[in-house]
């Protein structure tokens, strides 16, 4: 698979929860970075899907873009603005003893690094934010579909046109509209003036430290996939004002970014002895063959992925969302098996554990000394299940880890004499349903 370390530099913080930032760094390194920051807040997700967007499916061809999709990744798994208080309000003062100190001292030194000249902090704010009152969601003291700013100007700095950067941004933004409801609007905060909130703010901390720095929000009122739509029509012309050049693998409408956002997860568990590739999978992955360890060791092909272990409970997270829950089965390990023999449709192959094969009607294990292999779900009175030609139709549904009833477990057991075996890996295969055969032998 995949790894996740091959996509982003991970930040040790030793954060009080276990889980850290990452900061991605895409182009070639040059002095004008522009640093996209989402997650803050772990009930925005249209902010941090949006960054994780840019992270992983834009190509950057010219220029620098540095991308933190995940900044607050606790408060992401709580789905919570702050378990520890708001962490956009932290940039001032702050106790050595505050959970988020660590955080918050690492992404000043990332924000005051030569390299970025300008910053695109992303949110989702509630209702739309307008000049006037129009109605209870539609009035001053909202906060969405507005694009934010301190202050006018930043004297001396690349891109401190603050205010008309943000007008040729907004302008660009509402010839794209969704529906004329979403029009964006422009609210400077007049911070130094007296705003205590925002003085305490991340794009307040940056604009002080001679960075250009803006805040683009989206509604809560609308599903996450159209928020992110309208952070990346953001954060596109920010980046084209910064002379920063990409490609991207998703076309740029609702549809396309909703696509984007559902991809398929890879999760490897203590170094691929258990792979599970999620894309809608059930609520629920029983007998899950894990060592007893309070550490549990994952890695991932996405940034807003995580396993996680709250109250014995370890669940498998996508940004706030809750993918699947994991219930373990305790084993020992063992090292004693790395690839399998197998017959896909007829034809021998080498695999390695830890990955998943696609078969349109059959699989069958080739045999291997003092090797048990499970079927998940395949009916038997064989104790190990190899050297048997297995169609999907013999496996019980209901143990796919999937809902469509098409992507099952293969796991494979070292036998030990008079104990219990000890567990050595797997794989997963995923049976074509009849449709998807048609289309493939079209």
């Amino acid at each position: 698979m995949k790894k996740f370390i091959c996509l982003a530099l991970f930040l040790t913080l030793n954060y009080a929860n276990g889980l850290d930032y990452n900061i991605i760094k895409k182009g070639q390194s040059d002095n004008n970075t522009v640093l996209i920051i989402g997650g803050i807040q772990g009930n925005e997700p249209g902010g941090f899907m949006a960054a994780n967007l840019i992270a992983m499916d834009y190509e950057i061809t010219k220029g620098s873009v540095w991308i933190v999709p995940n900044l607050n990744f606790y408060s992401i798994i709580k789905r919570d603005r702050g378990p520890h208080g708001d962490m956009n309000r932290k940039f001032a003062e702050l106790s050595e003893n505050d959970p988020d100190f660590n955080t918050i001292q690492s992404i000043k030194k990332v924000i005051t690094e030569d390299e970025v000249s300008l910053i695109v902090h992303l949110h989702d704010g509630s209702g739309f934010y307008r000049e006037k009152y129009i109605n209870k969601l539609e009035n001053p003291n909202r906060w969405g579909n507005c694009l934010i700013i301190d202050q006018e100007k930043v004297e001396g700095v690349k891109y401190g046109d603050l205010e008309g950067i943000a007008k040729q941004v907004m302008s660009k933004m509402n010839l794209n509209l969704i529906e004329p409801k979403h029009k964006y609007h422009l609210r400077n905060t007049n911070t130094a003036k007296g705003d205590q909130e925002m003085l305490k703010a991340l794009t307040y901390f940056a604009i002080t430290n001679g960075k250009a720095a803006f805040a683009n929000e989206a509604s809560k009122e609308l599903p996450t996939h159209k928020r992110a739509y309208y952070h990346l029509l953001a954060i596109e012309e920010y980046l084209k004002i910064a002379g920063v050049e990409f490609k991207r693998n998703f076309e740029l409408n609702p549809n396309g970014v909703k696509k984007a956002i559902d991809k398929e997860i890879d999760i490897s568990l203590f170094e691929d002895k258990f792979y599970l590739n999620l894309k809608n999978p059930r609520n629920k992955i029983g007998y899950v063959p894990m060592p007893k360890t309070s550490d549990i060791q994952y890695s991932t092909n996405n940034n807003l992925a995580a396993v996680y272990t709250d109250k014995n409970i370890t669940r498998v997270y996508y940004g706030n969302r809750v993918l699947t829950r994991l219930n373990p089965e305790y084993f020992e390990y063992s090292d004693n098996l790395k690839n399998v023999k197998i017959d896909i449709d007829g034809q021998t192959k080498e695999i390695n554990l830890g990955s998943k094969i696609k078969a349109n009607s059959s699989i069958k294990i080739h045999s291997q000394k003092n090797v048990r292999v499970n079927v998940i779900g395949f009916n038997t009175n064989k104790k190990s299940e190899d050297d048997v030609k297995i169609t999907k139709k013999d496996i019980h549904r209901s143990y796919s880890i999937d809902k469509e009833g098409k992507v099952f477990r293969v796991e494979f057991y070292e036998i030990q004499n008079g104990k219990k075996d000890k567990y050595l890996g797997m794989f997963l295969v995923e049976f074509a349903f009849a449709k998807d055969l048609k289309k493939a032998l079209a």
